[in-house]
């Protein structure tokens, strides 16, 4: 795992070799080799097998919450086992971008926003396109983009990144009230635009649900979301996106997760292991950990 983990860095060297720095900066700081936390940080790539439904995300522009504000959302669903090794992280950069968010210990930041008021939300995807090689990992494209100035770069690095696997990520500019989601994939990328100012993505292809890999499982939790949202169009506030985030709906898979009691279900194991809401109006991310229904959701500023 080590080794193969390992041969990643070539391809990150090529277009961020900051952020390869930036690895073995962890490396020396945990006490840990380089290659343990090439493995940490490409995981994703690591594992993509049909398992477990990670993540359901959102965003809400001024045109639908109750003072002009605009938000991001993500409960992000794990094995319950990831629980004890979340952190969240406060970054300064070298030109004083300073970025706040969530990741796995070891890793970059891989959900978050920034100081430039750029937020990006991430769930899985797997698609029939996707093969083993070495692209871009995914953590480490995440963690550049939220040094981005502008919404435009962000979307540039996405473009113009290599790709193996899928994954989805939805990008917000709070500076300016707009926000896309992309299908990212090795054949390409799908965009989806807000509608009545509010937009949401759980795990499954919207623009070509052909391709999806994983199927016979029920694909609502970004419906759900979104009906959700709708029912407070132009009353939405943080309560309101708390509140949802909290949905039992469609239990076990459902936008709150939790683990099924019988553990015989396709969810096994499957929890909320965090909560995040970003206000970019007063440059806040509430957080809660674990499943928000019975959490409480903490600030915590740029």
């Amino acid at each position: 795992m080590c080794r193969f983990a390992a041969a990643y860095r070539d391809v990150i060297s090529r277009s961020f070799p900051d952020l390869v720095e930036e690895a073995r900066g962890i490396a020396e700081g945990s006490c840990l080799s380089v290659e343990d936390i090439m493995v940490i940080n490409c995981r994703y790539e690591m594992s993509k097998v049909p398992q477990i439904p990670e993540c359901t995300t959102g965003a809400v522009l001024p045109e639908a919450s109750q003072s002009g504000c605009t938000y991001s959302c993500k409960n992000w669903d794990f094995s319950s086992g990831v629980m004890d090794h979340l952190i969240i992280l406060h970054i300064t950069t070298e030109d004083g971008t300073r970025i706040l968010g969530l990741t796995e210990a070891g890793q970059m930041i891989r959900d978050g926003f920034n100081s430039h008021g750029l937020s990006i939300g991430t769930n899985n995807l797997q698609s029939v396109y996707d093969h083993g090689g070495w692209g871009i990992p995914v953590t480490f494209l995440r963690r550049k983009m939220l040094m981005c100035r502008r919404f435009e770069d962000a979307l540039f690095l996405a473009d113009r990144a290599e790709r193996t696997i899928s994954n989805n990520m939805l990008l917000t500019d709070g500076a300016n009230g707009r926000t896309i989601d992309l299908e990212w994939h090795p054949k390409g990328i799908d965009r989806l635009d807000a509608a009545d100012g509010i937009l949401t993505h759980a795990n499954h292809f919207v623009k070509q649900p052909q391709i999806d890999a994983i199927t016979g499982r029920p694909k609502n939790r970004d419906s759900r979301l979104r009906q959700l949202l709708m029912r407070h169009h132009g009353h939405i506030t943080v309560e309101t996106i708390k509140n949802c985030l909290r949905d039992h709906e469609y239990y076990p898979l459902s936008i709150c997760g939790h683990p099924d009691p019988d553990g015989s279900s396709y969810s096994r194991d499957r929890i909320t292991v965090s909560s995040m809401i970003v206000d970019f109006s007063n440059q806040c991310a509430h957080i809660c950990a674990g499943p928000p229904c019975e959490g409480e959701y903490k600030e915590y500023y740029l």
